[in-house]
């Protein structure tokens, strides 16, 4: 049970190679036996796949639209 929270608590630190190399062993150890961390960490590193992908999405605020109109009056 203290491995399944530890792998909980640590998922991203894993997936970001900030985890030494003890708490590495130790989600590696514990996934190989719980799917529900397994899927946890295989789900993560997906969406970290995916982000890529996703681009630039910021919408133009109000804000960005005044900027533009002032300096096409310049």
């Amino acid at each position: 049970m203290l491995d399944h929270r530890f792998t909980k608590a640590h998922a991203s630190e894993y997936l970001d190679g900030d985890l030494p190399p003890t708490g590495r062993s130790r989600v590696e150890r514990h996934t190989s036996v719980c799917p529900q961390c397994r899927e946890l960490i295989a789900s993560l590193r997906r969406m970290l796949d995916a982000l890529p992908a996703l681009g630039d999405t910021r919408q133009p605020t109000v804000a960005d639209g005044i900027v533009e109109r002032l300096r096409r009056e310049d």
